[in-house]
């Protein structure tokens, strides 16, 4: 069963996401997806370099896809509604913890993906900057 769950959680990331892109009135919604978009293919695509050119044969599964899109899909549903880290990324420590147990990465495959996802996505959401989705939480109308 945990096998099972450690192979499907990046795609159920990626459902949960989705729905929530949809279902969830956002300003520039367009631009917001194809800015997530482009962080999550750059950083997927540096997590699979490894293995694509066997670049370094020692370590042939650096950086962790799992972990790579499982956490780029947490930050990018976190930019569409910063409350979902709170829940998203608690759930990743496990998620990590059980891709080193189960055997299928080491520690320092998962840590890779997340240093491939901070620098991925800081630059990418620093160049393409778009307004947060959520309002904050102060401004609404003050009761007298």
């Amino acid at each position: 069963m945990a096998v099972f769950l450690t192979y499907y959680y990046p795609f159920m990331m990626a459902a949960v996401f989705l729905a929530a892109l949809f279902t969830v009135e956002v300003p520039a919604k367009g631009r917001f997806f194809l800015r997530a978009l482009t962080a999550f293919a750059i950083a997927i695509a540096l997590a699979h370099v490894n293995r694509w050119f066997d670049l370094w044969p020692a370590h042939r599964y650096f950086a962790s896809g799992h972990m790579t899109s499982s956490l780029g899909l947490a930050l990018s549903l976190g930019m569409l509604r910063p409350w979902t880290l709170a829940v998203t990324l608690p759930l990743l420590v496990p998620f990590g913890m059980a891709l080193v147990v189960l055997g299928f990465h080491t520690v320092g495959d998962v840590l890779g993906a997340i240093a491939i996802i901070a620098l991925v996505y800081g630059a990418v959401h620093w160049w393409w900057r778009v307004p947060v989705a959520s309002p904050s939480l102060d401004s609404g109308p003050i009761s007298p």
